[in-house]
Protein backbone atom coordinates (compact mmCIF):
# COMPACT_ATOMS: atom_id res chain seq x y z
CA UNK A 1 0.00 0.00 0.00
CA UNK A 2 1.17 3.50 -0.82
CA UNK A 3 -1.32 6.34 -0.91
CA UNK A 4 -1.78 9.99 0.01
CA UNK A 5 -5.04 11.10 1.65
CA UNK A 6 -5.94 14.78 1.39
CA UNK A 7 -7.23 16.31 4.62
CA UNK A 8 -7.19 20.13 4.51
CA UNK A 9 -4.93 22.88 3.19
CA UNK A 10 -1.37 21.54 3.71
CA UNK A 11 -2.51 18.57 5.78
CA UNK A 12 -2.16 15.19 4.07
CA UNK A 13 -1.76 11.67 5.42
CA UNK A 14 0.87 9.51 3.73
CA UNK A 15 0.13 5.81 4.19
CA UNK A 16 2.46 2.89 3.46
CA UNK A 17 2.43 -0.71 4.72
CA UNK A 18 4.88 0.39 7.42
CA UNK A 19 3.69 3.76 8.68
CA UNK A 20 0.99 6.45 8.57
CA UNK A 21 2.46 9.95 8.52
CA UNK A 22 0.20 12.93 9.25
CA UNK A 23 1.68 16.07 7.71
CA UNK A 24 1.11 19.63 8.99
CA UNK A 25 -2.22 19.26 10.81
CA UNK A 26 -3.95 22.61 11.36
CA UNK A 27 -7.51 22.33 12.68
CA UNK A 28 -8.20 25.29 14.95
CA UNK A 29 -9.60 28.77 14.43
CA UNK A 30 -6.69 30.69 15.94
CA UNK A 31 -4.03 30.64 13.22
CA UNK A 32 -2.06 33.83 12.66
CA UNK A 33 -3.22 35.42 15.92
CA UNK A 34 -6.83 34.50 15.21
CA UNK A 35 -7.08 36.22 11.80
CA UNK A 36 -7.44 33.00 9.75
CA UNK A 37 -10.33 30.58 9.66
CA UNK A 38 -10.99 27.38 7.73
CA UNK A 39 -13.48 26.87 4.94
CA UNK A 40 -15.25 24.52 5.17
CA UNK A 41 -14.72 24.07 8.90
CA UNK A 42 -14.04 20.53 10.15
CA UNK A 43 -16.57 19.36 12.75
CA UNK A 44 -15.48 15.90 13.96
CA UNK A 45 -11.68 15.93 14.08
CA UNK A 46 -11.24 12.34 15.29
CA UNK A 47 -13.34 10.88 12.47
CA UNK A 48 -11.91 13.30 9.91
CA UNK A 49 -8.26 12.52 10.64
CA UNK A 50 -8.33 8.84 11.57
CA UNK A 51 -5.45 7.18 13.41
CA UNK A 52 -1.80 7.70 12.44
CA UNK A 53 1.69 6.85 13.70
CA UNK A 54 3.88 9.94 13.26
CA UNK A 55 3.32 13.66 12.78
CA UNK A 56 5.61 15.52 10.37
CA UNK A 57 5.75 19.30 10.72
CA UNK A 58 7.43 21.20 7.91
CA UNK A 59 7.87 24.60 9.55
CA UNK A 60 6.75 26.95 12.29
CA UNK A 61 3.93 28.84 10.53
CA UNK A 62 0.68 28.24 12.45
CA UNK A 63 -1.22 26.68 9.53
CA UNK A 64 1.49 24.00 9.60
CA UNK A 65 2.44 23.86 13.28
CA UNK A 66 -0.65 24.31 15.45
CA UNK A 67 -0.20 23.69 19.18
CA UNK A 68 -3.93 23.42 19.84
CA UNK A 69 -4.40 20.86 17.08
CA UNK A 70 -1.55 18.70 18.41
CA UNK A 71 -3.09 18.75 21.88
CA UNK A 72 -6.47 17.69 20.45
CA UNK A 73 -4.87 14.90 18.40
CA UNK A 74 -2.87 13.64 21.40
CA UNK A 75 -6.08 13.59 23.45
CA UNK A 76 -7.95 11.62 20.77
CA UNK A 77 -5.22 9.24 19.59
CA UNK A 78 -2.61 9.24 22.34
CA UNK A 79 0.85 10.81 22.33
CA UNK A 80 2.68 10.51 19.00
CA UNK A 81 6.21 11.15 17.82
CA UNK A 82 6.75 14.45 15.99
CA UNK A 83 9.24 14.42 13.12
CA UNK A 84 10.98 17.70 12.19
CA UNK A 85 14.12 18.75 10.32
CA UNK A 86 17.61 18.90 11.73
CA UNK A 87 18.93 22.28 10.57
CA UNK A 88 22.47 21.65 11.78
CA UNK A 89 24.65 23.94 13.86
CA UNK A 90 24.70 26.82 11.35
CA UNK A 91 20.94 27.52 11.44
CA UNK A 92 18.57 28.27 14.29
CA UNK A 93 15.89 25.58 14.54
CA UNK A 94 12.95 27.84 15.37
CA UNK A 95 10.42 25.01 15.16
CA UNK A 96 12.36 22.83 17.59
CA UNK A 97 12.60 25.67 20.11
CA UNK A 98 8.88 26.38 19.80
CA UNK A 99 7.83 22.74 20.17
CA UNK A 100 9.97 22.36 23.27
CA UNK A 101 8.60 25.55 24.81
CA UNK A 102 5.05 24.33 24.08
CA UNK A 103 5.69 21.07 25.98
CA UNK A 104 6.27 18.65 23.09
CA UNK A 105 10.01 18.14 23.62
CA UNK A 106 9.66 14.53 24.80
CA UNK A 107 8.03 13.52 21.50
CA UNK A 108 10.47 15.17 19.09
CA UNK A 109 12.50 13.32 16.47
CA UNK A 110 14.88 15.89 14.99
CA UNK A 111 16.30 13.85 12.15
CA UNK A 112 16.52 14.25 8.37
CA UNK A 113 16.54 10.56 7.48
CA UNK A 114 14.59 7.66 8.92
CA UNK A 115 13.81 4.17 7.61
CA UNK A 116 10.79 2.18 8.78
CA UNK A 117 10.64 -1.21 7.09
CA UNK A 118 10.33 -0.62 3.33
CA UNK A 119 9.61 3.08 3.85
CA UNK A 120 12.35 5.72 3.77
CA UNK A 121 11.66 9.24 5.03
CA UNK A 122 13.90 12.16 4.07
CA UNK A 123 13.60 15.83 5.10
CA UNK A 124 15.43 18.50 3.10
CA UNK A 125 15.74 21.95 4.77
CA UNK A 126 15.37 24.87 2.37
CA UNK A 127 18.53 26.83 3.19
CA UNK A 128 18.64 30.27 1.58
CA UNK A 129 21.30 31.45 4.05
CA UNK A 130 18.95 33.93 5.68
CA UNK A 131 18.42 34.17 9.44
CA UNK A 132 14.70 33.79 8.64
CA UNK A 133 14.98 30.31 7.04
CA UNK A 134 12.27 27.94 8.29
CA UNK A 135 10.87 25.83 5.40
CA UNK A 136 11.53 22.16 4.65
CA UNK A 137 10.58 19.56 2.06
CA UNK A 138 9.70 15.91 2.63
CA UNK A 139 10.28 12.79 0.53
CA UNK A 140 8.55 9.55 1.55
CA UNK A 141 9.67 6.57 -0.54
CA UNK A 142 8.80 2.92 -1.01
CA UNK A 143 12.18 1.25 -1.44
CA UNK A 144 10.79 -1.83 -3.23
CA UNK A 145 8.35 0.04 -5.49
CA UNK A 146 10.85 2.82 -6.27
CA UNK A 147 8.04 5.33 -5.95
CA UNK A 148 7.94 8.46 -3.80
CA UNK A 149 5.79 11.39 -2.75
CA UNK A 150 7.55 14.75 -2.69
CA UNK A 151 5.99 17.39 -0.45
CA UNK A 152 7.64 20.83 -0.60
CA UNK A 153 4.94 22.57 1.47
CA UNK A 154 5.59 26.35 1.43
CA UNK A 155 9.15 26.22 0.08
CA UNK A 156 9.78 29.06 -2.33
CA UNK A 157 11.56 28.31 -5.61
CA UNK A 158 15.22 27.90 -4.68
CA UNK A 159 17.51 26.45 -7.35
CA UNK A 160 19.97 24.96 -4.84
CA UNK A 161 17.19 23.43 -2.76
CA UNK A 162 15.58 21.87 -5.82
CA UNK A 163 18.98 20.57 -6.95
CA UNK A 164 19.38 18.91 -3.54
CA UNK A 165 15.99 17.26 -3.97
CA UNK A 166 16.91 15.99 -7.45
CA UNK A 167 20.27 14.71 -6.20
CA UNK A 168 18.52 12.74 -3.47
CA UNK A 169 16.00 11.44 -6.02
CA UNK A 170 18.92 9.99 -8.02
CA UNK A 171 20.47 8.43 -4.92
CA UNK A 172 17.13 6.87 -3.99
CA UNK A 173 16.66 5.67 -7.59
CA UNK A 174 12.98 6.56 -7.31
CA UNK A 175 10.12 8.13 -9.26
CA UNK A 176 8.24 11.10 -7.88
CA UNK A 177 4.78 9.65 -8.36
CA UNK A 178 3.15 12.58 -6.59
CA UNK A 179 4.51 16.11 -6.20
CA UNK A 180 2.67 18.13 -3.53
CA UNK A 181 3.33 21.86 -3.85
CA UNK A 182 1.84 25.29 -3.35
CA UNK A 183 0.00 26.97 -6.19
CA UNK A 184 -1.09 30.25 -4.63
CA UNK A 185 0.11 32.87 -2.15
CA UNK A 186 -1.09 33.62 1.37
CA UNK A 187 0.95 36.75 2.05
CA UNK A 188 -0.23 40.29 2.89
CA UNK A 189 0.19 41.72 -0.60
CA UNK A 190 -1.73 43.36 -2.18
CA UNK A 191 -4.74 43.39 0.17
CA UNK A 192 -3.05 45.30 3.01
CA UNK A 193 -1.21 47.83 0.80
CA UNK A 194 -4.10 49.66 -0.86
CA UNK A 195 -7.50 50.92 0.19
CA UNK A 196 -10.15 48.22 -0.50
CA UNK A 197 -12.67 51.05 -0.97
CA UNK A 198 -10.85 53.93 -2.68
CA UNK A 199 -8.41 51.78 -4.69
CA UNK A 200 -10.53 48.73 -5.45
CA UNK A 201 -9.59 48.68 -9.16
CA UNK A 202 -5.88 48.69 -8.31
CA UNK A 203 -6.36 45.86 -5.82
CA UNK A 204 -8.25 43.72 -8.34
CA UNK A 205 -5.45 44.22 -10.88
CA UNK A 206 -2.69 43.53 -8.34
CA UNK A 207 -4.49 40.45 -7.01
CA UNK A 208 -4.73 38.98 -10.52
CA UNK A 209 -1.03 39.69 -11.11
CA UNK A 210 -0.18 37.93 -7.86
CA UNK A 211 -2.26 34.89 -8.79
CA UNK A 212 -0.56 34.62 -12.19
CA UNK A 213 2.87 35.03 -10.56
CA UNK A 214 2.25 31.99 -8.38
CA UNK A 215 1.00 30.03 -11.38
CA UNK A 216 4.31 30.83 -13.09
CA UNK A 217 6.21 29.69 -10.02
CA UNK A 218 4.20 26.44 -9.97
CA UNK A 219 5.01 25.81 -13.66
CA UNK A 220 8.68 26.57 -13.06
CA UNK A 221 8.77 24.08 -10.17
CA UNK A 222 7.13 21.19 -12.02
CA UNK A 223 9.43 21.75 -15.01
CA UNK A 224 12.46 21.60 -12.73
CA UNK A 225 11.29 18.54 -10.80
CA UNK A 226 9.58 15.87 -12.98
CA UNK A 227 6.73 13.88 -11.49
CA UNK A 228 3.89 11.64 -12.61
CA UNK A 229 1.14 13.61 -10.84
CA UNK A 230 0.81 16.86 -8.92
CA UNK A 231 -1.26 17.81 -5.89
CA UNK A 232 -1.61 21.63 -5.71
CA UNK A 233 -2.41 22.36 -2.07
CA UNK A 234 -1.87 24.58 1.03
CA UNK A 235 -2.87 28.19 1.72
CA UNK A 236 -6.57 27.34 2.02
CA UNK A 237 -8.05 29.89 4.40
CA UNK A 238 -10.27 32.94 4.82
CA UNK A 239 -9.61 36.14 6.75
CA UNK A 240 -12.29 36.62 9.37
CA UNK A 241 -14.00 39.43 11.23
CA UNK A 242 -12.98 43.01 10.37
CA UNK A 243 -10.50 41.73 7.78
CA UNK A 244 -13.16 39.84 5.77
CA UNK A 245 -13.35 42.79 3.36
CA UNK A 246 -9.84 41.90 2.18
CA UNK A 247 -10.60 38.31 1.12
CA UNK A 248 -11.53 39.10 -2.47
CA UNK A 249 -8.25 40.99 -2.99
CA UNK A 250 -5.79 38.36 -1.69
CA UNK A 251 -4.97 36.98 -5.13
CA UNK A 252 -5.66 33.46 -3.86
CA UNK A 253 -6.62 31.06 -6.64
CA UNK A 254 -8.92 28.07 -6.45
CA UNK A 255 -6.85 24.92 -6.97
CA UNK A 256 -9.23 23.95 -9.79
CA UNK A 257 -7.67 26.73 -11.89
CA UNK A 258 -4.46 24.67 -12.08
CA UNK A 259 -6.33 22.16 -14.25
CA UNK A 260 -6.30 24.72 -17.08
CA UNK A 261 -2.57 24.28 -17.65
CA UNK A 262 -1.59 21.08 -15.79
CA UNK A 263 -3.57 18.09 -17.02
CA UNK A 264 -1.83 15.77 -14.55
CA UNK A 265 -2.81 17.82 -11.50
CA UNK A 266 -5.33 16.21 -9.15
CA UNK A 267 -7.67 18.25 -6.94
CA UNK A 268 -8.68 15.81 -4.23
CA UNK A 269 -12.14 16.38 -2.82
CA UNK A 270 -12.91 17.77 0.63
CA UNK A 271 -14.13 15.58 3.45
CA UNK A 272 -10.84 14.04 4.53
CA UNK A 273 -11.24 10.72 2.70
CA UNK A 274 -10.17 11.38 -0.91
CA UNK A 275 -6.85 9.86 -1.86
CA UNK A 276 -4.34 9.13 -4.58
CA UNK A 277 -2.91 5.61 -4.79
CA UNK A 278 0.70 5.90 -5.97
CA UNK A 279 1.04 2.18 -6.61
CA UNK A 280 -2.01 1.96 -8.89
CA UNK A 281 -2.05 5.57 -10.18
CA UNK A 282 -5.64 5.80 -8.97
CA UNK A 283 -7.57 8.90 -7.84
CA UNK A 284 -10.53 8.14 -5.56
CA UNK A 285 -12.50 11.38 -5.91
CA UNK A 286 -11.75 14.88 -7.19
CA UNK A 287 -13.52 18.14 -6.43
CA UNK A 288 -15.29 19.59 -9.48
CA UNK A 289 -17.05 22.74 -8.19
CA UNK A 290 -15.35 26.05 -7.47
CA UNK A 291 -15.72 27.44 -3.96
CA UNK A 292 -18.31 30.10 -3.24
CA UNK A 293 -16.96 32.10 -0.31
CA UNK A 294 -19.09 34.25 2.03
CA UNK A 295 -18.65 38.04 1.93
CA UNK A 296 -18.27 38.29 5.71
CA UNK A 297 -16.82 35.60 7.95
CA UNK A 298 -18.32 35.65 11.43
CA UNK A 299 -16.26 34.37 14.34
CA UNK A 300 -16.92 32.98 17.81
CA UNK A 301 -13.67 34.50 19.07
CA UNK A 302 -12.17 37.91 18.38
CA UNK A 303 -8.55 38.41 17.33
CA UNK A 304 -5.98 37.14 19.83
CA UNK A 305 -4.74 40.57 20.92
CA UNK A 306 -8.28 41.78 21.67
CA UNK A 307 -9.00 38.65 23.71
CA UNK A 308 -5.69 38.55 25.58
CA UNK A 309 -4.51 42.13 26.21
CA UNK A 310 -6.72 43.49 28.98
CA UNK A 311 -5.49 47.09 29.05
CA UNK A 312 -4.89 49.91 26.60
CA UNK A 313 -1.14 50.48 26.18
CA UNK A 314 -0.20 54.14 26.24
CA UNK A 315 1.66 55.90 23.41
CA UNK A 316 4.60 56.45 25.74
CA UNK A 317 4.85 52.73 26.53
CA UNK A 318 4.59 51.79 22.85
CA UNK A 319 7.30 54.30 21.90
CA UNK A 320 9.67 52.85 24.50
CA UNK A 321 8.99 49.33 23.25
CA UNK A 322 9.51 50.42 19.63
CA UNK A 323 12.89 51.98 20.46
CA UNK A 324 14.14 48.88 22.28
CA UNK A 325 12.79 46.60 19.55
CA UNK A 326 14.63 48.59 16.87
CA UNK A 327 17.92 48.25 18.76
CA UNK A 328 17.49 44.48 18.91
CA UNK A 329 16.32 44.03 15.30
CA UNK A 330 19.19 46.13 13.99
CA UNK A 331 21.75 43.61 15.23
CA UNK A 332 20.26 41.00 12.87
CA UNK A 333 19.39 43.32 10.00
CA UNK A 334 20.16 42.08 6.47
CA UNK A 335 19.08 45.36 4.88
CA UNK A 336 21.87 47.36 3.17
CA UNK A 337 19.89 50.41 1.99
CA UNK A 338 17.82 53.15 3.62
CA UNK A 339 14.39 51.58 4.13
CA UNK A 340 12.08 53.26 6.63
CA UNK A 341 9.19 51.98 8.74
CA UNK A 342 6.88 54.56 10.31
CA UNK A 343 4.54 53.09 12.94
CA UNK A 344 1.02 54.38 13.59
CA UNK A 345 -1.13 52.97 16.42
CA UNK A 346 -4.85 53.34 17.10
CA UNK A 347 -6.88 52.21 20.11
CA UNK A 348 -10.41 52.06 18.78
CA UNK A 349 -10.89 49.16 16.28
CA UNK A 350 -13.37 51.32 14.36
CA UNK A 351 -10.41 53.46 13.18
CA UNK A 352 -9.52 50.54 10.88
CA UNK A 353 -12.51 51.44 8.73
CA UNK A 354 -11.14 54.97 8.32
CA UNK A 355 -7.80 53.51 7.24
CA UNK A 356 -9.54 51.16 4.79
CA UNK A 357 -11.30 54.20 3.36
CA UNK A 358 -8.14 56.24 2.80
CA UNK A 359 -5.44 56.20 0.13
CA UNK A 360 -3.01 58.11 2.34
CA UNK A 361 -3.93 57.60 6.00
CA UNK A 362 -0.42 58.77 6.98
CA UNK A 363 -1.58 62.28 6.06
CA UNK A 364 -4.26 62.11 8.76
CA UNK A 365 -2.42 60.37 11.62
CA UNK A 366 0.79 61.03 13.55
CA UNK A 367 3.41 58.30 13.66
CA UNK A 368 4.88 57.06 16.92
CA UNK A 369 8.36 56.63 15.47
CA UNK A 370 10.27 56.10 12.21
CA UNK A 371 12.95 53.39 11.95
CA UNK A 372 15.72 52.95 9.37
CA UNK A 373 16.39 49.23 8.62
CA UNK A 374 19.82 49.93 7.06
CA UNK A 375 22.35 47.82 8.97
CA UNK A 376 25.14 50.27 8.07
CA UNK A 377 23.61 53.19 9.95
CA UNK A 378 21.83 53.82 13.24
CA UNK A 379 18.16 52.73 13.36
CA UNK A 380 17.02 56.27 14.18
CA UNK A 381 18.96 58.01 11.37
CA UNK A 382 16.11 59.01 9.05
CA UNK A 383 17.39 62.21 7.43
CA UNK A 384 18.16 60.78 3.99
CA UNK A 385 15.65 60.10 1.22
CA UNK A 386 14.71 56.43 1.64
CA UNK A 387 14.64 53.75 -1.03
CA UNK A 388 11.31 52.62 0.47
CA UNK A 389 9.14 54.21 3.14
CA UNK A 390 6.50 51.90 4.63
CA UNK A 391 3.78 53.48 6.77
CA UNK A 392 2.45 50.75 9.07
CA UNK A 393 -0.96 51.09 10.78
CA UNK A 394 -1.81 48.73 13.62
CA UNK A 395 -4.14 48.44 16.60
CA UNK A 396 -2.45 49.46 19.87
CA UNK A 397 -3.09 46.14 21.62
CA UNK A 398 -1.79 44.26 18.60
CA UNK A 399 1.36 46.39 18.58
CA UNK A 400 1.95 45.79 22.28
CA UNK A 401 1.49 42.03 21.82
CA UNK A 402 3.97 41.76 18.95
CA UNK A 403 6.62 44.03 20.49
CA UNK A 404 6.58 41.98 23.71
CA UNK A 405 6.83 38.65 21.89
CA UNK A 406 3.31 37.44 22.67
CA UNK A 407 2.65 37.46 18.92
CA UNK A 408 5.01 37.55 15.94
CA UNK A 409 5.33 40.04 13.07
CA UNK A 410 5.45 37.35 10.40
CA UNK A 411 2.17 35.90 11.65
CA UNK A 412 0.68 39.39 11.62
CA UNK A 413 1.81 39.90 8.03
CA UNK A 414 0.33 36.65 6.79
CA UNK A 415 -2.81 37.33 8.83
CA UNK A 416 -3.24 40.82 7.29
CA UNK A 417 -3.27 42.20 10.83
CA UNK A 418 -1.94 45.63 9.86
CA UNK A 419 -2.30 48.00 6.94
CA UNK A 420 0.68 49.38 5.00
CA UNK A 421 1.06 52.25 2.58
CA UNK A 422 4.42 51.87 0.86
CA UNK A 423 6.21 54.63 -1.08
CA UNK A 424 7.18 53.59 -3.68
CA UNK A 425 5.39 50.26 -3.95
CA UNK A 426 8.55 48.13 -4.02
CA UNK A 427 9.34 44.90 -2.20
CA UNK A 428 12.59 44.37 -0.31
CA UNK A 429 12.85 40.96 1.39
CA UNK A 430 15.50 42.16 3.83
CA UNK A 431 13.16 44.95 4.96
CA UNK A 432 10.40 42.44 5.55
CA UNK A 433 12.78 40.12 7.42
CA UNK A 434 13.78 43.02 9.68
CA UNK A 435 10.39 42.76 11.36
CA UNK A 436 10.99 39.09 12.21
CA UNK A 437 13.32 40.26 14.99
CA UNK A 438 11.50 43.48 15.86
CA UNK A 439 10.55 42.88 19.49
CA UNK A 440 12.05 43.40 22.93
CA UNK A 441 12.66 39.64 23.44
Amino acid sequence: MFKVVYKYSACIKIITDDVKILCDPWFSQNAYSGTWTQFPEVQNLKKFIGDFDIIYISHIHPDHYCKDTLKKLFKEFGNKKILIADWGESNVNYLEKKLISDGFGDYLITKNKRTIGDTEINIIPNKTFSKSDIDTALIVSSISLRKSVLNINDCIYNEKHFDSILKLKTILNTEFSLFCLGYTGAGPYPQTYYSPIKEKDILIKKAEEKKLHFFERYIKAIKKIPSKRRLPFAGKYLLKGDFSILNEFRGVADALEIKKFDKDAIILDDGGQSFYDLEKDYVSKERSDFYNYPKFVHTKKDYFWRESIKFEPSENLLKRLLIESAKRAHIKSECDSNCYFSFYAYQNPSVLQDIFNSKKPYKKMNSLITINCNKDTEPFMVEKIPKIHSHLFIESKALFAVLTGICHWNNYEIGSAFQVRRIPDLYDRSMSNYLNFFSVI
